[in-house]
């Protein structure tokens, strides 16, 4: 996809724990890895940052009694965030589950994909 019709989500002057007015765009529908040495914010940008606001937003779109069951998640202090869509974070701790756990049984779409394939996929037996 070319440069002028990426989309990105834009957060400006982002400043959750050690994070100083940071302002960056992250390209959405690709895979984003942040790396750095150790105590350079990348956790306060994905999780305290992108991550709380996402969870924040998507809270917002459910009634006032299901609202009264869900964590509190207080808006991230940032001047903006823009272009932000639910997103699927995957923590750094331990998941838990077996041996064959994967992200799929994790999360829970691999009974969603199963039924996907099921529907529309093509069977092929190779030799």
């Amino acid at each position: 996809m070319s440069e002028s019709h990426q989309e990105y989500i834009v957060i400006s002057g982002a400043r959750e724990n050690n994070l100083k007015n940071v302002s960056l765009r992250i390209p959405k529908r690709k895979i984003t890895i942040f790396t750095g040495v150790s105590g350079s914010g990348k956790s306060s940008i994905v999780f305290d940052t992108i991550a709380a606001e996402s969870q924040r937003l998507l809270n917002e779109n459910f009634s006032m009694f299901v609202r009264t069951f869900l964590p509190r998640v207080p808006q991230p202090d940032a001047d903006a965030i823009e272009n932000l869509s639910m997103a699927v974070i995957v923590d750094q701790k331990r998941l838990g589950g077996g041996s064959h756990s994967t992200i799929g049984t994790i999360t829970d779409i691999s009974p969603i994909l199963r039924l996907l394939f099921s529907r529309v996929g093509q069977p092929y037996i190779g030799h």
